[in-house]
This record gives structure tokens, sequence and C-alpha cells, in this order.
């Protein structure tokens, strides 16, 4: 009797789903041959468990007609078999002729399903399988390690196979369950408020009814008054038990909601091993490839995480593997003559970090140069010349993460083909996760992946910008400010706020977006959002903070996809879509902005510009004389002085609107004269811009300190920028 085709899918995919842990059983035992070092009782339990493997395999590729799978199964039980019952052993190449039948049952899986053509020559693999097995060639295989090894006992559990799609219908059903959610949150508030309004008007009410009653109010109107305001109050009655009503739904749904995500997640967890277990099959077969020997060690396989999640980071940790074989592990020859061990190590430890799971992927080979790295990138324009002396040591190896970056001058299977790290960044990105890397030259380097541990809702907190309406992921969000535009100093020509003595680079939410932003009224507090993410912070302004929410992020489609600095959408409770910002995206495009994202004020003043009078400071003609001309373009009044000690004097007898001064002159330095100048009671609010050629950290932070508003370095001097900047502060 034929099967019915829906009957024979879900088969298959159950078949699919088993076929590939019974064949990672079988590597794992191959492996475990190969290396040599257990016992013979260890020995004769792998070589059961393969051949029981083999035997299932071959049974249930028959059931559901996958004849290619069950033949080469059946070729390699019996392979097993023999070993199993002594009549031949197994070598090291039986063991790569069996991963090899293994690629070959993937492959053939792969087109039964797809109804494709095989990719292999199948009676090659199985003739040689059908061979006579090779004796044992090498010594270390020949000797069996009869040393017992503490093993830990894994403990059964009752486990139940849920289909992906499964999982993907029932988040789904939470999504939209959250979403309702948040429709009703909404319309809640809002009859909230109507029965707020009712209520205080219910005094008003119940006094015209009383009028009503006392015939204050003419008689053909009475009945009226006293008939609606009676119906007013039952309605205002109704309204907040219809209130209450509501709120009881909402907090059953938000009950209901959470404890199916819970279970959701639950049902979703698995272990690291799932995926880590396929990784030393890998290690073997690129190191074999280079001509390196290699030694995997994997801790924490344990750590149960979203089996999305898991899913996600199988092509990240594959490339860090390849790369690690390839770039940072030596030859043994060479490892040798530096004192390292023979045998290369690469160790992967998972680990639960709060809300997060830490993958760390580190190796002791000849780590990462930095110095060629910063190199690599100014040939290939990835860095300019002036940035490289700005940026710290990790600063550049993030460059690694660049797509088309490669230190491989030749072009391999295994690496130099420009992709690999960007393709780790992109992923973990996608992941909504974190990637860094640590390295120390000849002792190794460390890949730290930081994912989150469920891909579940975010929180999200909703700004106005321009008039429209974003959502920033909380994830990175330090805090929130409330700043009037008087907070904001100038450093390098650079708009920046000083939070806990740190200047932090300040933007317009509306310049990162590319809106056309308006200046701000100088008076009032203005919200901002830090954002903080590694070594790296930004404030933004925003016009408003409307506020926090759960969100349900939804990708968005063709052919709104790969906008600049927008994840997704998420859905308002009257159904409005709502962007949601990519907060990666956003902070580099924030930092990587100009005086382009300049923040302005209003001006408020009402004197005339003519009649703005700065005092520049200057012991070098030429500096002051180009200041002084620049200044007078704009028909600002000018005064001059050679030194800090004839500006004090100035100071104590002229008035000024601003001060700009240079550092290093005699009699008095611009330091000097700064502080001066604001712990003087009449000259404290006195706008001090410094433009030095001094550029060390010291000099900045010394500058901040004794109160400068602006500081300019001269090699960085634009006319442009010292004329915002004196328009910022007057």
């Amino acid at each position: 009797m034929a099967i019915d085709p829906e009957v024979l899918k879900k088969l298959l995919q159950t078949f699919k789903e088993e076929l590939d842990e019974q064949l990672q059983s079988i590597t794992n035992g191959l492996l475990k041959l190969e290396k040599g070092d257990i016992s013979s009782e260890e020995t004769d339990k792998i070589i059961e468990s393969i051949f029981r493997s083999a035997h299932n395999i071959k049974g249930a590729a028959r059931g559901v007609g996958v004849k290619n799978v069950g033949d080469l199964a059946h070729h390699i039980e019996t392979l097993f078999s023999s070993i199993q019952k002594k009549t031949s052993t197994y070598s090291p190449a039986i063991i790569d002729l069996c991963l090899e039948a293994i690629d070959s049952m993937r492959s053939a899986m792969n087109a039964f399903t797809n109804d494709q053509p095989l990719s292999f020559d199948l009676k090659n693999i199985l003739s040689r399988l059908s061979g006579e097995p090779d004796t044992l060639t090498s010594e270390k295989s020949k000797e069996i390690n009869t040393k017992s090894k503490n093993r830990e006992t894994n403990s059964e559990y009752e486990t139940i196979r849920v289909s992906i799609d499964s999982l993907d219908r029932i988040s789904a059903v939470i999504e939209e369950i959250q979403v309702n959610k948040i429709f009703i949150e909404d319309h809640y508030a809002d009859l909230a408020k109507l029965s707020n309004k009712i209520k205080r008007m219910m005094p008003v009410w119940k006094q015209l009814s009383l009028s009503a009653k006392n015939k204050e109010i003419p008689e053909n109107l009475q009945k009226i008054y006293t008939s609606n305001i009676d119906n007013m109050l039952e309605i205002s009655g109704s309204m907040q038990q219809i209130q209450k009503n509501i709120r009881k739904g909402v907090n059953d749904l938000a009950t209901l909601s959470d404890s199916l995500e819970e279970e959701l997640s639950m049902v979703r967890l698995v272990p690291a091993s799932t995926l880590l277990n396929t990784l030393p099959r890998v290690v073997r077969d690129v190191s074999r490839e280079l001509n390196k020997k290699i030694e995997l060690t994997i801790t924490g396989d344990s750590v149960k995480m979203d089996k999305m999640v898991l899913e996600g980071l199988k092509n990240p940790l594959i490339h860090l593997i390849r790369n690690a074989i390839d770039h940072g592990i030596e030859k043994s020859d060479k490892r040798l003559s530096l004192g390292k061990p023979e045998v290369g190590q690469i160790n992967i430890n998972v680990q639960e970090e709060g809300d997060k799971i830490l993958i760390s992927v580190s190796d002791d080979g000849a780590g990462i140069d930095v110095k060629k790295i910063a190199e690599i990138a100014k040939d290939k324009k990835i860095l300019m010349h002036s940035q490289l002396d700005t940026l710290n040591t990790s600063d550049i190896l993030d460059v690694i993460f660049s797509p088309g970056f490669s230190t491989k001058e030749i072009i391999t299977d295994v690496s130099g083909r420009g992709i690999g790290l960007d393709v780790v960044k992109s992923n973990i990105t996608h992941l909504k996760g974190q990637v860094n890397v640590t390295t120390i030259l000849e002792k190794g380097t460390t890949f730290n992946l930081r994912v989150p541990f469920t891909l579940a809702s975010e929180r999200g907190l909703i700004v106005m910008c321009e008039k429209q309406v974003f959502v920033l992921p909380t994830n990175i969000i330090e805090r929130i400010l409330l700043l009037k535009t008087n907070s904001i100093i100038d450093v390098e020509a650079d708009q920046a706020i000083l939070l806990d003595q740190h200047p932090i680079p300040f933007r317009s939410l509306a310049a990162v977006l590319g809106f056309q932003h308006q200046p701000v009224d100088s008076q009032i507090q203005h919200p901002v959002v830090l954002l903080r993410k590694n070594n790296n912070a930004v404030a933004l302004l925003v016009n408003e903070i409307i506020g926090e929410r759960e969100i349900v992020v939804k990708p968005l489609q063709s052919p709104l996809i790969n906008i600049p600095c927008i994840s997704g959408g998420t859905l308002a409770g009257n159904g409005q879509v709502i962007m949601v910002l990519n907060t990666n995206d956003l902070m580099k495009t924030a930092l990587s902005l100009g005086k382009t994202s300049r923040v302005v004020a209003k001006d408020t003043s009402t004197k005339s510009v003519k009649r703005v009078h700065i005092l520049v400071v200057d012991d070098s003609i030429t500096t002051r004389t180009l200041e002084k001309n620049i200044l007078e373009s704009k028909e600002y009044q000018v005064t001059v002085a050679v030194n800090g000690k004839e500006a004090w004097d100035l100071l104590q007898t002229q008035k000024f609107s601003l001060l700009i001064t240079d550092v290093s002159m005699p009699l008095m330095d611009g330091f000097t004269l700064t502080e001066n100048v604001k712990k003087d009671d009449k000259l404290h609010d006195l706008p001090v811009i410094i433009v030095t050629s001094l550029e060390s950290e010291e000099e900045k932070k010394r500058g901040i300190e004794v109160g400068a508003d602006a500081y300019i370095i001269k090699s960085q001097f634009e006319s442009g920028t010292l004329l915002d900047i004196v328009e910022q502060l007057i």
C-alpha cells in the first residue's frame, strides 16, 4: 500500500533529524579511535556504538525509501561487524574511508530530498568499503592504551522531537499575543484618560443635578439636565467597571504570554554540544590539509541556549577555527624552534554571563601583528594614515572584521579569499551579539563572542525625532539625560558633553539619520540618550522621549532592506509601524560624523553681530593675524594681545563677549589665563576657546579642568570650524 505523501514527508523529516544524530555519533566514535589514547574497554564500546548506529540508519533509510543511504550504512555496519568479531581491525585508512562515507550519506540524503542526482561515485565508495580492511599501520594504533580514564556518566532524559516549523508557528502565536497585548494596553490607557475626565466632571454634574432639583434651572430644562446627568453618572460607573475588566484581561493575557514564551524558550534550549560536537571533524580535516598537528579542547558544552542562536553560531565558529589553523598556529618544526609544544592547541569555552552566552575561541599560535594589520589597512585604504595616530590597539584589531580584509598573500581553499572574519561579525551582529579579539604576539589569540541567551522579544525606548517616531533597543542604552545647550563643550572641533569628567561625543539623532535638523532652544532642557558599546559611547539629542515598552521586531521586506541604521519595524497599539533603529550602525555613523552634525542653538541675542567684541591672545603674529582676519570677515570687533598677562590687563578694563587664547605664551600661559577668568566673579561667564598645538590627552584634560568651553588643535584648524564654535558660544 502506497504511503500518503504528507505522511511520507513527515517521516522523511524525522529520518533526516535521526540521520544527523546517528552520523554525528559515528563521527565522534571514529575520531576517538583515530586519537588512540583510550582503553580497550572504551574501544569495544565505541566499535559497538558505530555498528549499532550504522544498523539503525540502514533500517530507517530503507523504511523511507532512501536506498543509497541505506546501502552505505549497510557496508559500514558489515565492516564494523567484522572488527567487532576480531576478524579484522581498523586503521587510519579505514577511518578516512568511513568519514568519506558519512559525507556521502549526507550528500545522498540532500540529493534524495531535492530530487537531484548524486554528486559522488557511489559504486566506488561501496567497492572500497567492501574490500579487505587494512591492518593497523601506525605504532600508536597497534598499542591500545590500557589505562582506565575517568568518564562522566550521561544522564538519560525523556525527549520529544519538535520540528522547527512547529516552534516557528508557536513563536508567531506569541508575537500576535504580544501585539494584541500592546494594542489593549494602548486602548486601556485611552479609556483610563476618558474615565478620569468624566470623574473630574462628576462634581459639576452633581451640582447641576442638585440645581435642577432645586428649580434653579428653568423648568423645561430640568428634566433634560437631570436625565442626562443621571445617564452620564451611569456611563461613568460602567466605564470604570469596563476599565477594571480590561485591566484583568490584560493581566491574564500578560501572564499567558509570559508563560507561553517561557515554555517555548525551554523547548528551544539545547546543549551547546549539539553544535560543538561537529567541530572536531572540522579541525581534523583542515589540520590534515595544512599538514599541522592540532588538538581541540571543548569545555562548557553542557551549557544550554536557544537552538536558533546556536545554529547562527555554526558558520562563525567554523570560520574562526579555520582561521586559527591557517593564520594562527605554526607548523610543528617552527613551534619546536620557538620552544612551544609540537601540537598546537585550540580551546573553545562556553559559559553563561548574565543574560548572555560567552563563547571564547583561543589558540596558542603566533598571535596577530597589530602593526602589520595597520599597514595592510592603510595600503587597502580601509584606514587613512591620519586615523592610525588616534586609534588604540583594540580599534586597529577591529579592522580585521572589515569586508575584504585579509593578511594572506596567496589565495587558498582555506583562506585568503577576502571573506571570513567579516562574515563572523555580520552573523554575530545578526544574532544581536558582539565580537571582539585580544592577542599577544607569539603567544596566541582569543575571539570572544557574546550572544543573547535567546532571541525572544526585546524592550525599546520610543523617541521622537523631527516629528517621526523611532524605537531605540535598550540593550546599549546606558542612561537618559536632560541638558541645556550650554552643557555642550567643543573638543578638537567636535561637540561633546562632560560626563563623570570624561568627554562624550555629542550628536543630534536627526543628523545621524540624515534629516535636516533645526536649531534648538538654548533656554530649555532637551532629552539626550547615552549609548555605550564596549569602549565607545555617544550622546544623542532627541526631540522627545515617549516611553519604554516591550517590542516585537519584524525584519523589513524587499525593497526596504539594508536601510542604514534601521534593523526592522514594530507595531504600535494603533497599528502604526515604527522603525526600530540598528544600534550598531547608529553608533558607527554617529561617531564618523564631523562638524556637519553640530547642534546649533537658536540666536536669542538682541545685539548686532558687529557689536560682539572678541579678545584674541597668541604670541605668534601669524596665528593671531589669521584669527583676527577670519573673525573680522564676519564683522566681529577684534582686539589682540601677545600674552596672557596683557590679555588679563585688558579684561580688567574692557568688556568682551569671547576670549580666544593660545596655551604656550610668556608671562602667563593660556591655561592660567583661562583658570583666572573662570575664578573671577565678574568674568566667570565669559566663554573661552583654546587654540593650541598641544594635542595630548593630558593637555585636553587640563583644558577641560580649567574651564575652557572649546579646545581646537592648530593642526586641524579650519576657519569654518572656528566660526561655527564662535557662533555657538556667543
